[in-house]
């Protein structure tokens, strides 16, 4: 299944390796290295099927969460983007804050990225967010015709 995916990530060599390998799987990829620039593309595409984030976008500060603020901004207003997140700096600390407070899908290590695991991730999360979205429009269409025919019935 091809999905829409947003790459966020500060190093230009990593964006590169992650778009060249989910665009031979076949889908659609945008990157950007700044959460600035994923907000302005976050606002024009609210059908976007999986966005990969690293928590660190700016390595110069250590404490640097721009990644899970971004997820954050994500689950409020794309509730059916699944967002995994990278680090090649990542924490117990930080991983369990990215899934119990903002519902990340996944969570890798960038060394993990060629794995099986990240692609079958990946692959599983693109299927949920479609899925996931196409039930809710099935679900807005049935509540319509509810409605038109309790007007009916009405009159």
């Amino acid at each position: 299944m091809r999905g829409k995916v947003l790459i966020v990530d500060d190093y230009a060599d990593w964006r590169g390796l992650l778009s060249g390998l989910l665009e031979r799987e076949g889908h659609l990829v945008h990157v950007v290295a700044t959460k600035k620039e994923a907000l302005v593309y976050i606002a024009e595409n609210k059908d976007l099927d999986l966005a990969v984030l690293d928590i660190r976008l700016v390595d110069v500060d250590e404490n640097n969460e721009d990644g899970i603020q971004l997820l954050a901004e994500i689950r409020r207003h794309l509730p059916f983007t699944r967002v995994i997140m990278i680090t090649g700096y990542g924490t117990m600390e930080t991983q369990r804050k990215a899934f119990k407070q903002y519902q990340a899908f996944d969570f890798f290590s960038k060394a993990q990225f060629d794995s099986g695991e990240f692609k079958d991730a990946f692959q599983e999360g693109i299927e949920q967010a479609v899925r996931d979205r196409q039930f809710w429009k099935d679900k807005e269409i049935a509540r319509g015709q509810q409605y038109q025919t309790w007007q009916r019935e009405k009159c």
